[in-house]
Formats: structure tokens, C-alpha cells, sequence
């Protein structure tokens, strides 16, 4: 925190700009009315296609076994990580919580996830796995799932750039 500059670092600039109900600012073009332009979004391009899984499902789902034929991926989201930009002072910001993408297949077999309590399991070995795609109980405990390139940003962003995206609407 000492850098020498007349700043608090632990304190945001950007007090209250993440409220889903306040426009983007500093964005002069159309958005995406698919979801609310501050929705976060965990965002991937599969291939040709690209995916957006909202928060607010994510939150509540909290893991998503995702297929598009050809590749088999599993989203996972964790609580437990705070807003940079809710608050003033950072450590009194919300939850908005995190998330891990990876290749559901490890030696070449797929697996499927679930939430057991809070920990992430794989139906096929009922290994514990956590957000970074480790196995660390269990008789893969460990190994490493292949992570996915993907990113957390606000849906106004991402969709601007990616105006073909695919939002995942939840668990049918």
C-alpha cells in the first residue's frame, strides 16, 4: 500500500458502479437487452460459439454440466469473493463470488459434477474437486481437470464484442 502516491488503495473509485440497476458509464454504444447490462457473466467462445452463464443462475446452481456435442465442460461457482467495485472500502463490498471453467473429461472419460454441501463432487468417483479444477479427495485426488479460457465481466461488455452469444437460462 505504500507506493509513494497520495491514494488508498483499499478504498474503490468506483463506489457503487456495479449496481445492476445504474446504466455503464463510460460506454457510448447500444447493449445487449438480453440480460441487464452489469449482470456478470462467466464468459467462453467453444469452437465457433460463444457462451455467456449469468451469475444469478450460476449462484444458484452453483454447478453446470455443459455439452455442445463435441466438448463436454463444466462451470463451477464459488462464493466468497468480493466486489471491487460496490463499496468504498472494498472488504465491506458484496459477495459476488467466482467462478471455474474446465474440460469435463480427464483420461478420456467424461464426468459429470453436483453439489454435495458445499463441495464439488463427479458422479463417476464421487471425487472432491475445488474451484480450480482439483481433485483433492479421492482416488483422483491430485489430478487437474483442463482448464477453459473464460473470463468474468459485466454482460454489456462482453455482449458488445460478442453480440451472438449464447446465454445460458438455467437447468431445464
Amino acid at each position: 500500500m505504500d507506493t509513494g502516491f497520495d491514494r488508498n488503495y483499499a478504498s474503490s473509485p468506483y463506489n457503487g458502479y456495479d449496481r445492476l440497476d445504474r446504466p455503464p458509464t463510460n460506454f457510448a454504444g447500444d447493449y445487449d437487452r438480453r440480460l441487464l447490462p452489469k449482470e456478470r457473466v462467466a464468459a467462453i467462445t467453444l469452437g465457433e460459439v460463444d457462451l455467456a452463464f449469468p451469475f444469478s443462475i450460476l449462484e444458484r446452481e452453483r454447478v453446470v454440466n455443459y455439452s455442445d456435442g463435441e466438448r463436454n465442460i463444466v462451470v463451477l461457482f464459488k462464493p466468497g469473493t468480493v466486489s471491487a467495485l460496490d463499496r468504498v472500502l472494498i472488504s465491506d463490498s458484496k459477495d459476488v463470488g467466482s467462478t471455474g471453467i474446465f474440460k469435463a473429461d480427464i483420461d478420456e472419460r467424461r464426468l459429470t459434477f453436483r453439489l454435495r454441501g458445499e463441495e464439488f463432487v463427479d458422479d463417476q468417483t464421487g471425487n472432491v474437486w475445488n474451484i480450480f479444477g482439483k481433485a483433492t479427495n479421492g482416488p483422483l485426488a491430485g489430478n487437474q481437470l483442463t482448464p477453459i479460457v473464460h473470463g468474468n465481466h459485466f454482460w454489456f461488455a462482453w455482449g458488445a464484442f460478442k453480440p451472438n452469444t449464447l446465454i445460458y437460462r438455467g437447468a431445464t
